[in-house]
């Protein structure tokens, strides 16, 4: 019966997909619209700005080592630049968003943006392995809208979007009120590895469960990526620890936060709530045009349907506990929708957990990277995992530190935490090297954001294929690059040009 059941379920997503396959397949100007970007651009009165995704397929840790998964879960996901979820792209009303998409990966991607109106505005088409395509956005509506991944024509979104392909278009409006601003999506993961709860993954990487899915059976709900990132542990006398390592959101008392909170789906949606909080739902635009609708004022849940993204505004008296974030729906919450917030007055601008940032009205760039250089700390980590150090400042110390710096540098370069900012003062750690030929050079990601290492400069321009390319380095990522022949190698990320370096090979 069950075989029948899952059988009939998957013909019928057949059917649908060759019902709808004509339509979508049969749109021969989409293409031709997306290599018209500069024209399209030329007509827009605001900002221009500049945005580069890659979508490929990593492995992930969905959730931490814990009572609930021993061991922790991991999955083969799908991503937009590395992350699940992709980062928030974020334009000023009126702006123009200039996208570019690579396909780093092995198999068909595709972009759909709810940001837009008309398929020529808002679909890529199919991406192929290797492809890039461009799409031209124009930010004329406020609020939080989806972006996600539409596989071959839609055969195989459900997949993709369950995988980890999706993400959030924040739009400001002209008369929006300053306010510290939250990133925050909660997405289902339907796992083959996953057995249950009190079962770990056993090393095993699962991949997507298609029965899973079809009978709505989700094993986890992620919270930017995790299920219980951001959750220490629940319960007083019966205490329970969720994650070991957990990130904390942290607001000043009585400041105006704004959340946009992401719900993929992709089949559920999300009963959102703040645990002795109440909140202010600011979705859709004004009837002017604006600002943010307001669609409900102090009060207590609110329905964030899948596939879509609601603005969520609150303030949050000091306390000594915390405020908890929730999907009301309680089985979700056991699966790991949940994150907690404290309000202090330690609290600052920018201590923000890593990628929940969104670049506020005004900013230059779509993206926001709040995070500091730790170049040096960086560099004294990798030595010690090469010969195992004193604390540095120890005395008698300062030899090996500098002994280890230095082999640290002729081999390896850092990508410095925070270098993704153009205020940064260090980019690529050592910024110059030599080597002798037939050496190897490793480049390590220590930012919380993904880099490319390309040969040449971002103003060459010769047309001519670079003599190394590493596509995306993700964060914690490594990439290395052989050096057979002496000469003189300029080079910089592609999706940050003025981060630069030098390799001088001898």
């Amino acid at each position: 019966m069950k075989l029948l059941l899952t059988t009939g379920i998957m013909m019928g997503m057949l059917v649908s997909g060759l019902l709808l396959s004509p339509f979508v397949s049969g749109l021969p100007f989409i293409n031709k619209a997306f290599a018209q970007t500069t024209e399209d651009t030329q007509k827009g009165t605001g900002t221009v700005k500049q945005v580069k995704l890659f979508a490929n397929e990593v492995k992930v840790q969905v959730a931490p080592d814990n009572v609930l998964h021993p061991g922790g879960i991991e999955y083969a996901a799908m991503t937009f630049n590395g992350t699940i979820p992709a980062p928030v792209i974020a334009a000023d009303q009126g702006d123009i968003l200039n996208i570019t998409i690579k396909n780093d990966g092995k198999t068909i991607h595709s972009l759909d943006f709810h940001a837009g109106l008309g398929p020529e505005n808002v679909l890529s088409g199919n991406i192929e392995p290797g492809q890039t395509k461009h799409v031209t956005l124009h930010a004329d509506t406020p609020g939080a809208f989806m972006y996600h991944c539409g596989a071959d024509a839609l055969n195989g979104v459900w997949e993709h979007i369950a995988n980890g392909m999706y993400g959030a278009v924040v739009v400001h409006p002209k008369n929006e009120k300053p306010a510290k601003e939250f990133y925050l999506s909660f997405g289902e993961v339907f796992n083959t590895a996953d057995k249950g709860l009190f079962v770990g993954s056993n090393g095993t990487t699962g991949t997507f469960d298609l029965t899973k899915f079809a009978t709505d059976q989700p094993d986890l709900v992620l919270t930017n990526g995790m299920a219980h990132k951001y959750v220490p542990s629940i319960g007083e006398k019966a205490k329970i620890v969720l994650n070991k390592d957990p990130q904390i959101f942290k607001v000043k008392p009585d400041e105006l936060t704004r959340w946009y909170i992401l719900s993929p789906g992709p089949n559920s949606g999300v009963s959102f709530h703040f645990i002795s909080g109440q909140m202010t739902t600011r979705d859709g635009a004004s009837a002017d045009g604006n600002d943010y609708g307001t669609q409900d004022i102090r009060d207590e849940t609110w329905w964030v349907p899948p596939g879509s993204a609601s603005v969520f505004e609150a303030v949050f008296p000091g306390s000594p506990l915390p405020y908890v974030g929730v999907d009301h729906n309680m089985n979700h919450v056991v699966k790991g929708a949940a994150f907690a917030v404290v309000s202090d007055a330690s609290s600052t601008d920018k201590d923000h957990p890593p990628g929940t940032a969104v670049a506020p009205k005004g900013s230059d760039s779509p993206v926001a990277n709040w995070s500091k250089p730790t170049s040096y700390e960086q560099i004294i980590k990798t030595a010690e995992a090469q010969t195992p150090l004193k604390t540095p400042g120890t005395p008698g110390n300062e030899e090996k530190v500098q002994n280890a710096t230095l082999a640290y540098a002729q081999e390896a370069v850092s990508i410095a935490a925070g270098s993704s900012n153009p205020s940064a003062k260090e980019f690529f750690v050592p910024t110059e090297i030599s080597v002798p030929a037939g050496s190897s050079v490793t480049w390590t990601n220590d930012d919380t954001t993904i880099h490319t290492v390309v040969e040449g400069t971002a103003q060459g321009g010769s047309g001519e294929t670079p003599a190394f390319d590493s596509s995306i380095i993700a964060p914690k990522g490594t990439w290395e690059n052989t050096f057979d022949t002496a000469g003189e190698f300029d080079y910089y990320c592609s999706l940050h040009p003025f981060m630069t370096g030098k390799v001088t090979v001898t």
